[in-house]
């Protein structure tokens, strides 16, 4: 046991006394009151005291919050060369929170989940506070034995858009006191902060994606300390933290030999717009410049200008644009891009890091935005309104494919395909075409990509495919009959909430998502520790998806594989939609777009049944 200084008893004594004052509030504490505070002490750098985290009278685990990793210049990347310690350094409190912006109100289901998610380890009843210096992780620890080898880590990368978030949007305390894994959370810069970009060597971008990368290094050099087994690192990610957990794979020397596994929730690289080009972010570069007085060029004098502004100031006045992962080839002659080509171009080349994936979506991932987002009256959608929002789709997608100014005129071909495949007939309810457009956008942004990753990924390593189609049989939430399981609703099961002593929110959980929520924890815990979600303690089948065994797992109350070969919507969007837009663009370039329409309409569906009849 470390010897503890004057200094550091004052601190132990300190901890002791504020958790004794909030007991008596009546707030929730998760401080371990009068533990004697866990210590660390860290090579070259100093010793971390932590403290002790309580959940009921028998369940404890360790925590070493509020460590910065990294420094964050801004508009550049992350310094990892960080001071040393004086004696020792308070690790009991979390950092300050990234600068961030809301981009727009979140639903009420969403938000309810959120709260539910973080709502144990917000309960320090502390005020938010936002600063540029905000590359902090923290480490959870299972109070005990690491063993010879230490435990397994899994390092969390949330999720956000890239626009808002943070290290505290989950509680992993269930899933490191069950399980016996280490779970580091990360933040990182977002926004502007994370991801302004000038397209040269001044600001080439994806700096929110660097300080991930700067984590991992420090997590690398230092996890053993923590009993953690730097060579069993999985990196898990949800939504734009599972798209940046799938750029880490293709991220080349930023990220090598920096993680063995990953696990992608309800996020893919694959998926259209996750990666953009610096021609997206000209305009926004002149509106800036207009914004804040700056010159627009040179570059330089454009960053120095930006430099000056308050950070508040910039947040609050930026324009509305999606900041986030750009591809960087080029842009610095100091440093590699971190990403140095589309993704697909780089699986598809095999340049990328061959480790164990598990990766998976839930059955409706975007349905609540959905609602949100259509504009029409009462939230009801008719069937001339579902081929309008596939008309402007398609219309765009056809626009990307066509290289030539020539505007394409044969759009019905492809509508005609995706109205016959999604059912939408005149004679539906308004609920059912609801129900068939949501279906429609979840297969194209996210099964499709899902499967297509897959594919990619298997020819080097074991791929985990999983499909969750459960929701809470709690009753915390209002949804529509029609609506299964949107984003969010499968982090409940895999952190564990149902056993979250989160009374303020739930008087008591169903018994059956106990049950799944243990079951989910040890899928995901097993990947970590042996690349393989059912390696202990579950008596589950879950084969690796292969080119010849193309199986996913079904999560529900069954738990049941089921084939690729079951689902003709996946080879629609992967294989015969590119192939539609290809001979819809070259038919407007090639035949006179007043002859032979309707036999090309007659032609196009008919070879469409035929496509469904055999996949």
């Amino acid at each position: 046991m470390l010897c503890v200084s004057s200094n550091q008893r004052l601190i132990l004594e300190f901890q002791c006394v504020s958790s004794k004052v909030l007991l008596i509030y009546g707030f929730y504490s998760r401080l371990g009151c009068c533990l004697e505070a866990p210590t660390v002490h860290l090579p070259n750098q100093g010793v971390l005291i932590g403290t002790y985290l309580k959940m009921f009278r028998t369940q404890n685990l360790k925590a070493y919050l509020g460590i910065q990793y990294a420094k964050a210049p801004r508009f550049a990347p992350p310094e990892i060369k960080m001071n040393k310690w004086n004696i020792v350094h308070n690790a009991s409190a979390y950092g300050p929170k990234c600068w961030q912006k809301l981009s727009k109100e979140t639903d009420k289901q969403t938000i309810h989940i959120q709260e539910l998610l973080m709502s144990s380890n917000n309960n320090q009843h502390r005020e938010v506070v936002f600063d540029e210096e905000c590359l902090y992780l923290n480490i959870f620890i299972p109070d005990g034995s690491p063993g010879l080898l230490g435990y397994a880590v899994m390092v969390w990368f949330h999720g956000g858009d890239y626009s808002t978030g943070s290290a505290t949007d989950i509680d992993p305390f269930q899933m490191v006191f069950k399980q016996k894994v280490i779970v580091v959370t990360v933040a990182y810069r977002l926004s502007i902060m994370g991801f302004f970009t000038t397209g040269d060597n001044e600001a080439p971008g994806n700096f929110g994606l660097m300080d991930q990368s700067a984590a991992l290094l420090w997590i690398r050099k230092n996890i053993a300390h923590f009993g953690g087994d730097a060579k069993q690192i999985t990196i898990i990610g949800h939504e734009a933290g599972a798209v940046s957990a799938g750029l880490h794979l293709t991220a080349g020397d930023w990220s090598r030999n920096a993680f063995h596994k990953a696990i992608l929730m309800s996020g893919n690289p694959l998926t259209e717009n996750t990666v953009k080009t610096f021609e997206f972010y000209i305009n926004a570069l002149d509106q800036i410049a207009e914004i804040f007085g700056c010159n627009r060029k040179p570059t330089s004098m454009l960053i120095k200008c930006l430099k000056r502004v308050d950070a508040k100031i910039l947040m609050d006045n930026i324009p509305d644009v999606e900041w986030g992962p750009i591809i960087d080839h080029g842009f610095s002659n100091i440093s590699k891009g971190f990403i140095e080509d589309y993704p697909v171009a780089l699986f598809k080349s095999g340049n990328y890091h061959k480790v164990p994936v598990m990766i998976g979506i839930t059955d409706m991932e975007d349905v609540l935005q959905v609602l949100d987002n259509i504009n029409t009256d009462d939230n009801k959608m008719s069937p001339t309104d579902f081929e309008g929002f596939a008309s402007k789709i398609a219309s765009e997608d056809i626009q990307k494919f066509n290289q030539s100014d020539l505007w394409c005129s044969n759009l019905h071909i492809v509508i005609d395909s995706i109205n016959l495949l999604y059912k939408n007939e005149d004679s539906l309810s308004s609920n059912q075409v609801l129900s068939n457009f949501v279906s429609f956008h979840t297969d194209r942004m996210y099964l499709s990509p899902l499967f297509l990753l897959a594919n990619y990924l298997s020819a080097d390593e074991d791929v985990f495919v999983y499909y969750f189609n459960i929701r809470p049989k709690t009753e915390f939430y209002n949804l529509p009959q029609w609506i299964s399981v949107p984003k969010y609703f499968d982090q409940i099961f895999i952190w564990g909430v149902p056993y979250m002593n989160n009374n303020m929110f739930i008087n008591r959980w169903n018994s059956t998502d106990k049950k799944i929520s243990d079951i989910v924890m040890t899928l995901w815990a097993n990947f970590a520790k042996a690349s393989n979600p059912t390696a202990f303690n579950i008596y589950l089948k879950w084969n690796a998806f292969t080119q010849t065994n193309q199986t996913y797992l079904v999560i529900n109350e069954d738990f049941n594989l089921k084939s690729v070969t079951e689902n003709y919507k996946i080879n629609f969007w992967n294989e015969y939609y590119p192939k539609l837009l290809d001979f819809a663009v070259e038919c407007c370039a090639s035949q006179n777009k007043n002859n032979k329409l309707e036999n090309l309409k007659g032609f196009t569906l008919l070879t469409f049944s035929l496509m469904l009849y055999i996949f």
